[in-house]
């Protein structure tokens, strides 16, 4: 699904899904944001959370009424979800998501999915970890023994480094090597990756830090 015209474009975007997340959660992600999307059912923990959002995504399937004058980007197509309809319709350099994880096995399975299709970095929130496709080389400076994880979501060759359980040029597959329940040494960690396909799962206070090696990594190429 593609759309040669983007309804919102910003540095960076917000968006809001219907699982589980809380009032401060959205409030403290929309600080590092410039823009604020709801998927469908989203937008009513937008309101709670008492942020302006720019537009409504989605097949309305769980809108009663929106305010007057709301933007809706209102897509019926059943063949997506409403993560994918708003990553369609939205253009940015990075794209946190708040309320996509936790909640129904089968909605956090399909967000990850749409990560990996996904070129542009996309950050997925929760409220104690954050979850990103790691790029083909991506570096991070952390404090010894933070805890740290990557899962493969297909079949890649990583490095890992500056983690008390390094790999080198490792196979990695979910059927086959992964690296969950791992910790950094303390200073930078270092990954390459030969392609996309590799989930990082860091604890959440570290948003800032990653937003800002997700900006070397994908060499911010929207917006210049």
């Amino acid at each position: 699904m593609i759309y040669e015209n983007y309804m919102c474009r910003a540095s960076r975007t917000l968006l809001i899904g219907a699982g589980p997340s809380s009032a401060q959660l959205i409030r403290e992600t929309s600080a590092y944001c410039d823009a604020i999307v709801a998927a469908d059912g989203g937008f009513e923990a937008a309101k709670q959370a008492g942020v302006q959002v720019a537009l409504v995504v989605g097949d309305m399937d769980s809108q009663q009424a929106l305010p007057a004058g709301q933007a809706v980007a209102h897509i019926t197509d059943q063949e997506t979800t409403d993560f994918q309809k708003c990553l369609a319709v939205c253009d940015a350099d990075v794209f946190l998501g708040v309320g996509f994880l936790g909640g129904r096995l089968d909605h956090q399975l399909a967000g990850f999915s749409a990560l990996l299709n996904e070129p542009r970095p996309v950050v997925l929130i929760d409220e104690a970890q954050l979850v990103f496709v790691v790029p083909q080389k991506f570096s991070v400076d952390l404090e010894a023994e933070t805890p740290v994880g990557f899962y493969p979501m297909t079949s890649v060759e990583a490095s890992l480094r500056g983690v008390r359980w390094p790999l080198s040029n490792a196979a990695m597959s979910p059927m086959g090597q992964i690296a969950t329940s791992n910790a950094a040494l303390g200073g930078a960690l270092d990954i390459t990756v030969d392609g996309p396909g590799l989930l990082a799962i860091l604890p959440r206070c570290h948003l800032e830090t990653v937003l800002e090696a997700l900006d070397r990594g994908f060499g911010k190429t929207h917006h210049q």
